[in-house]
């Protein structure tokens, strides 16, 4: 190879790594909320990369109106979000705090208070117009828009806590930049700039929120990869119940056959909580072509399951009137369960099986023992 192409090779490798790890700078357009049907305003956004490369976190300045006529001032800001587009935090220039009624400057529990609503994507906040939000004790507005009714009045009980007292507009305001237009816009660049490194890197932390968006992102493409099924399927036990069904739909659509699904979920199951495995027997339960090889390996997971997930595996073979050497030697094992109840659900499960003459002992010794509390 020549050497000038090896060094321009060179050099245009190093201009894509120091590409790559630089702030990106990008003009977005979003609608002022004090101010719905203007044209959309123009915003620098700025995208800061970690030390790898990767999406780290986004800021945008913000110099905005908060009421409808000029005795409210202009809110000046820059807020940051994570890649993941949720709101981090926000910084004001030290002359220029941001205020309430009568120009008073935030004190540090207003911008506290502040800062825990904008992290609050699910605010009641979300559910009211600017208008709602029309007081004689927070902002003063006129009534040139249509969302004004043109009476002042006080703070709706339901929404005090939702904000900063005394200055309700400028909270308002400012989730709506937080929560709302740009949330879809910051996750979209996040996308666009996702390698699988990336979403190894997401999926290899604990934050389910970042987890979440890997997710989601995977099931989006089609055919849907299963490069991360065994991750996925490892995180099942930390999914929790705002999760969990989205993972099990990523094993559902990444697995290459419907019994390898199975079998990733079942593996899981000794460490699920009673409501996660309950949903994934609900989904073995939803097949009624459930193959038996499946069935047993479902049963040899109970050992050390909880009573609810036990009984619903146990009505599942029942029902599919399955029996089996394996499947009798798990559930004698569930016989010794240290729990009666479930032990009790056990004994139930085999009285009504054709059982070996080993099994009819340990059952019939069970019975015996408990024979008060049968």
């Amino acid at each position: 190879m020549p050497v000038w192409l090896l060094l321009l090779l060179l050099n245009f490798s190093t201009e894509s790594v120091v590409f790559a790890r630089s702030n990106v700078v990008q003009t977005i357009e979003l609608t002022d909320p004090v101010y719905p049907k203007n044209p959309k305003r123009q915003h620098t956004l700025i995208a800061y990369p970690d030390a790898r490369g990767f999406p780290s976190s986004y800021s945008m300045k913000l110099l905005n109106k908060v009421c409808l006529n000029d005795v409210c001032k202009l809110v000046e800001v820059t807020m940051y979000w994570d890649a993941m587009g949720f709101y981090q935090r926000l910084e004001y220039p030290e002359m220029r705090p941001l205020t309430k009624l009568e120009h008073v400057p935030f004190i540090a529990a207003d911008y506290a208070k502040l800062d825990s609503i904008l992290k609050d994507r699910k605010s009641i906040l979300n559910n009211h117009s600017l208008g709602f939000l029309a007081t004689d004790d927070t902002d003063t507005s006129s009534a040139e828009d249509d969302d004004i009714d043109g009476v002042s009045k006080a703070t709706p009980g339901a929404v005090k806590e939702a904000v900063v007292k005394d200055a309700a507009w400028t909270t308002w305001v400012l989730w709506k930049y937080a929560n709302t237009e740009i949330v879809a816009i910051l996750q979209a660049m996040t996308e666009s700039r996702c390698s699988p490194e990336y979403l190894q890197h997401l999926l290899d932390g604990k934050d389910w929120r970042k987890i979440e968006f890997a997710i989601n992102y995977l099931l989006k493409q089609k055919p849907v990869t299963n490069q991360y099924l065994d991750t996925v399927a490892k995180l099942l036990p930390s999914a929790g119940i705002d999760h969990i069904e989205l993972a099990i739909e990523y094993i559902q659509q990444a697995s290459p056959d419907k019994n390898t699904c199975y079998r990733k979920l079942i593996g899981a199951l000794e460490a699920l909580d009673e409501y996660s495995a309950g949903l994934v027997i609900e989904l073995l339960e939803s097949d009624e072509q459930l193959e038996e090889e499946i069935l047993e390996e479902l049963t040899s997971s109970l050992e050390q399951q909880d009573y609810y997930p036990i009984h619903l595996a146990l009505r599942l073979v029942e029902s599919r009137k399955f029996f089996s050497q394996g499947v009798e030697a798990d559930i004698v094992r569930i016989l010794k369960a240290k729990d009666f109840f479930i032990a009790r659900r056990a004994s139930e499960f085999l009285s009504k099986q054709k059982l070996s003459a080993s099994a009819k002992e340990a059952l019939e010794a069970f019975r015996k023992k408990h024979a008060d509390r049968l």
